[in-house]
């Protein structure tokens, strides 16, 4: 089984970026952030944010997962239920974050325990695949201890017993792509007032018109990125650059709502007409469910994907290939090319195993972030082994992804071997 701790110490370059609101889920006004700045605008509807590269696209959001945002605002002895149906997918979380994006706490998939006459799919084997059968509730509350378990997920740091956050779900590779949501409806939530009293908040209709690109929230967002990304228009790279290129784990991840289960490596890159960026490495072994593996299959990695993104306020992403997008040799291992589409090279295809990631804009450098997620316990090459400060290819030694500039000539003429990795 994964080991929770290990991960949720793991911190990560912003995977779902960058996001929202607060509101009023009581009868206060909107709360304001800090002097200055306009208040968060108010919610009257569950789950009014959803983050996609097709929907808001805010620091670097994966695109095989969708994260939809809740803010709440609890008073002393309130709570937030949170009624749920483990989706069909291969991973699903619920996180608490504090005002300025850093994780509180977390709940993954499988440390959420099914109610009473369920079961959990993605911790019992015998769960079945009827979805009535796999209904969970958990309970947002302030004042207590984060980590506490017991389907609780600590709403404030410390001791506080009242305050603002935001509550977001994650949904990774659902099993139709059509569904985002892994074929279950949204969870319900409620809110439990000191006085007894109940709230129920009805889902938004639609999370992607009034209240997302279309709606009052997107300047705000915006603006938090902003405010709260790292200074320097997001220099996280260790010592990577576009001159010298090689990954490295991010030395700056606050303001970008990291995934406790995720770590990360990135490198920035660079355009230049008629030239390829080549990854290489050895693919980690996954649970793939869209082949009709299920999760508890045991594998090194529950999620692996690389991911390029525009280097600059809000940090969209441009495109991604995950685990099982990504075409590998007889050994294992994988071979990338980004590029954009006319310096596509003719053998970056799959049938050559080459697995081809588009730029996307060229008038702005590129990022490289390589995700891990939920390594096995037994497995010691995975981003998450590697200590703050350390070189991450040692540590990774195969399954550290190495990268290098080539001409679309050259490979167009002999392929991957004519670009020599460094």
């Amino acid at each position: 089984m994964y080991s929770f701790l290990r991960n949720l110490r793991a911190s990560a370059l912003a995977l779902m970026g960058v996001f929202t609101l607060l509101a009023a889920q009581s009868a206060d006004a909107a709360v304001p952030v800090r002097a200055g700045r306009a208040p968060l605008p108010q919610v009257s509807c569950g789950w009014p944010a959803v983050v996609n590269p097709s929907r808001l696209n805010f620091a670097f959001p994966e695109t095989n997962a969708t994260y939809w945002l809740m803010p709440y605002h609890l008073g002393q002895s309130d709570q937030m239920l949170v009624d749920g149906t483990y989706p069909s997918a291969r991973f699903t979380s619920l996180t608490s974050y504090d005002v300025k994006g850093s994780p509180i706490d977390s709940l993954a998939d499988y440390q959420i325990a099914a109610s009473p006459g369920s079961r959990n799919p993605f911790s019992d084997p015998n769960a079945g695949t009827n979805s009535a059968q796999h209904k969970y509730q958990v309970t947002l509350k302030a004042g207590v201890a984060a980590g506490s378990g017991k389907n609780t997920l600590a709403a404030t740091n410390g001791n506080a017993t009242s305050g603002t956050g935001i509550l977001a779900l994650r949904v990774y590779v659902p099993a139709k792509a059509s569904d985002p949501a892994g074929d279950v409806p949204l969870p319900s939530l409620s809110v439990h007032r000191k006085d007894g009293s109940v709230h129920s908040i009805s889902t938004c209709a639609k999370a992607d018109s009034t209240q997302g690109p279309a709606g009052p929230l997107v300047g705000y967002l915006k603006q938090l990125v902003k405010d709260n990304a790292p200074p320097g228009g997001f220099e996280g790279c260790g010592k990577s650059s576009t001159k010298s290129p090689g990954f490295a784990t991010p030395n700056k991840t606050s303001g970008l709502f990291p995934n406790p289960y995720n770590k990360y490596l990135c490198t920035p890159i660079s355009y230049e007409s008629g030239r390829v960026v080549i990854v290489r490495g050895k693919a980690p072994t996954f649970p793939n469910t869209q082949a009709g593996q299920s999760v508890l299959t045991k594998t090194q990695l529950r999620y692996w994907s690389i991911c390029q993104n525009q280097w600059q306020l809000p940090y969209p992403s441009s495109s991604c290939a995950a685990d099982y997008q990504t075409a590998l040799d007889k050994d294992g291992r994988y071979t990338f090319v980004v590029s954009t589409p006319q310096d596509r090279p003719a053998n970056a295809t799959a049938d050559n195993k080459v697995t081809w990631i588009s730029w996307g804009p060229t008038n702005v450098d590129g990022i490289l972030i390589f995700r891990n997620m939920l390594p096995a316990a037994d497995f010691h090459n995975a981003v998450q082994d590697v200590k703050q400060g350390q070189n991450p290819a040692p540590v990774m030694g195969d399954y550290f992804p190495t990268i290098t500039y080539c001409t679309k000539a050259t490979f167009d003429k002999g392929g991957p071997d004519a670009c020599p990795a460094p």
